[in-house]
C-alpha cells in the first residue's frame, strides 16, 4: 500500500474531553449488582435506523466508582465533531470496581491463563449490552469493542470467550490466554503495543496475534517503536482506527485489513542492517521514538508541504523552530531529525523529502556520523546517493550543502575531522555546478575551530543569534538562486 493512502484520513487525536456529551448511568442487575457507566448516544439519533456499539473498556487506574474516571483515555475520541458526523454510534464506557477486573485472570503469572469464570463484572457487562440493545436501535451485527491494559486483557478474553457476539475488537497492550486465541478466529482484530513496555510485556500481544493467524483468523499488530506502556495514545490517534472497525461486520469476512497498517509500521526505523551505505547510525530507544514520531508528523504535512523547499539534516535543523517564518513568501518544510546520521537521512530520503517533490533542499548533515565514529569519506558517500536521488527525481533541482558547524572541540574528532568532511563536502560542488555551498563553517568558526558561547550555548546546537546568521546566509544563496 502506498504511504499517502495511510494518512488520506484525518489523525484522530485526543480532544479535550466534553463529559457533557456523555450521560452517566448505573445498570442494576436483578441480583442486584451494579455497574456504573458513560453512555454517549449519536448525535442525531433517529430510531429508525440501526447504529453500532462500542464497548471502551478502561485500564486498572481508572478503576473506582466516581463514573468518571473511565473517560479519561480514549472517551473523548468518540467526542469529537467529525467523528460523531462521520461514524454516529452508541458508545458505553462502563467503569470496574476497584477491587476487580474484566477478567478476573492473574496477573501474577507472566503467561495469562483464562479462568473458568471470568467474573461478575464481565457478566454485568454483557447484561448491560445486551439492555442498551434492547433499548436502543442497535445493529446486532456491529457491536466492536476496544480497551487499554486491563481493558486490553478484557477484550482479548471477550473476543475468545464470546466470539459471536463481535463484528471487531482492537485490544490494545494488553495480553490474553493464547490457548484460548483459535476461538477468536472468526473476529477481525487490530492489535496495539509498544515495544518499550515495561507494564505489560509486547509479547502478550505479540503471543495472541500469532495464535489467531495460525487458527486462520485475520488479524493486524501494530508494535510501536519506543512507546511504553501509554500505546493507548497513538492507537487512539490512527487515522485508520474509525473507518477500519466501522468497515466490519459480524459474520461476514473481514473488510478493509489494508486499513489497519499504521503509518508507526511503515515509517518506523528498521534494524539496523537494512539501511543502505556505510557509516554509524543512531540506535538508542530515544532516537527510535522520535525517528518515527517525527516522520509520521511529516507524512501528515505532504500535501500542504509539496513543492516546499526542504530543510534536511539532525538536531540543527530540527530545532529552528522559527523556519517557516524566516523565509517570508516561501514554503518550507522541515525535515531534521535530531540525532540523525546520514545514512539515516539516506535512507528515509524517498517518503520524507522525494515525496514532496521539492523546489530545492538544503542539507546539513555529518556531525553524528563523527560523533559515533564515523569517517568523512563514508558521510560524504552518503551524500553523494542523496544528491544523485534528488537529481535522478529532477536533474536541476537547487541543492545547497552546508559546510558542517563547528562544535566544541574534543581531541581526534573535532575539529580535525569536521575540517575533513568539509573539504570532501566543497569538492562535491566544484565537480557539479548544479549544487551550491553555504559556508556555515566559517560564518561560526571562532579561528580555532570552535563555534563561539553566544551563539552556540552548549557547544552544538545554535541559539537564536546562530540561526539568524544562517538566515542571512542561506537568504543571499536563496535570492542568487531566484528561489
Amino acid at each position: 500500500m502506498k504511504l499517502q493512502a495511510l494518512l488520506t484520513t484525518a489523525t484522530l487525536l485526543a480532544a479535550p474531553l466534553f463529559a457533557a456529551d456523555y450521560e452517566a448511568q448505573v445498570f442494576t442487575a436483578p441480583d442486584g449488582g451494579k455497574l456504573p457507566y458513560q453512555i454517549l448516544k449519536p448525535a442525531n439519533y433517529d430510531p429508525a435506523q440501526k447504529y453500532p456499539l462500542i464497548i471502551l473498556l478502561h485500564g486498572a487506574g481508572e478503576r473506582g466508582d466516581d463514573n468518571r474516571a473511565q473517560l479519561k483515555w480514549g472517551g473523548s475520541l468518540f467526542t469529537r465533531q467529525d467523528v460523531r458526523e462521520k461514524f454516529p454510534a452508541f458508545v458505553l464506557v462502563p467503569q470496574c470496581p476497584r477491587d476487580k477486573k474484566w477478567v478476573e485472570v492473574d496477573w501474577s503469572i507472566e503467561v495469562p491463563i483464562a479462568p473458568q469464570d471470568p467474573g461478575a463484572v464481565q457478566k454485568l457487562l454483557l447484561a448491560l449490552m445486551d439492555k442498551t440493545a434492547a433499548e436502543f436501535s442497535i445493529d446486532p451485527d456491529r457491536h466492536y469493542v476496544t480497551g487499554l491494559s486491563m481493558g486490553g486483557y478484557g477484550t482479548w478474553d471477550l473476543i475468545t470467550r464470546h466470539p459471536g457476539r463481535w463484528a471487531a475488537a482492537a485490544p490494545i497492550c494488553g495480553g490474553g490466554d493464547a490457548t484460548k486465541a483459535a476461538a477468536a478466529k472468526p473476529v477481525p482484530v487490530w492489535a496495539f503495543h509498544g515495544d518499550a513496555d515495561g507494564v505489560v510485556k509486547p509479547a502478550r500481544t505479540i503471543e495472541m496475534v500469532a495464535a489467531i493467524k495460525a487458527s486462520g483468523g485475520t488479524v493486524s499488530q501494530t508494535i510501536y517503536s519506543g512507546v511504553g506502556h501509554d500505546s493507548w495514545s497513538p492507537a487512539f490517534a490512527e487515522p485508520n482506527f474509525l473507518p477500519w472497525m466501522f468497515a466490519q461486520r459480524r459474520g461476514q469476512p473481514a473488510q478493509k485489513m489494508e486499513l489497519a497498517v499504521s503509518p508507526h509500521t511503515v515509517l518506523a526505523m528498521p534494524a539496523a542492517d537494512v539501511f543502505a551505505g556505510a557509516g554509524p547510525l543512531q540506535l538508542g530507544g530515544w532516537f527510535q521514538k522520535l525517528w518515527v514520531k517525527r516522520r509520521v508528523e511529516f507524512a501528515g504535512n505532504l500535501v500542504r508541504e509539496n513543492g516546499a523547499i526542504v530543510f534536511l539534516g539532525d538536531s540543527i535543523t530540527q530545532g529552528w523552530g522559527s523556519i517557516a517564518g524566516d523565509f517570508p513568501g516561501m514554503k518550507i518544510a522541515n525535515r531534521g531529525i535530531s540525532g540523525d546520521t546520514s545514512r539515516g537521512v539516506r535512507y528515509r530520503l524517498r517518503e520524507d523529502v522525494l515525496a514532496l517533490n521539492p523546489r530545492a533542499v538544503s542539507l546539513l548533515v555529518g556531525t553524528n556520523d563523527l560523533a559515533l565514529g564515523g569517517e568523512p569519506a563514508q558521510t560524504v558517500d552518503n551524500i553523494k546517493t542523496i544528491i544523485a536521488e534528488l537529481q535522478k527525481q529532477n536533474p536541476s533541482i537547487p541543492i545547497i550543502l552546508n559546510r558542517v558547524m563547528p562544535r566544541g572541540p574534543v581531541p581526534g574528532k573535532f575539529p580535525d575531522k569536521i575540517r575533513a568532511l568539509n573539504e570532501q563536502i566543497d569538492a562535491l560542488a566544484k565537480a557539479d555546478p548544479r549544487l551550491t555551498i553555504c559556508d556555515t563553517w566559517g560564518i561560526f568558526d571562532d579561528g580555532a575551530g570552535s563555534c563561539k558561547k553566544e551563539e552556540f550555548p552548549d557547544m552544538l546546537h545554535p541559539n537564536k543569534a546562530g540561526y539568524d546568521k544562517w538566515k542571512t546566509a542561506l537568504a543571499a544563496i536563496f535570492a542568487k538562486l531566484k528561489l
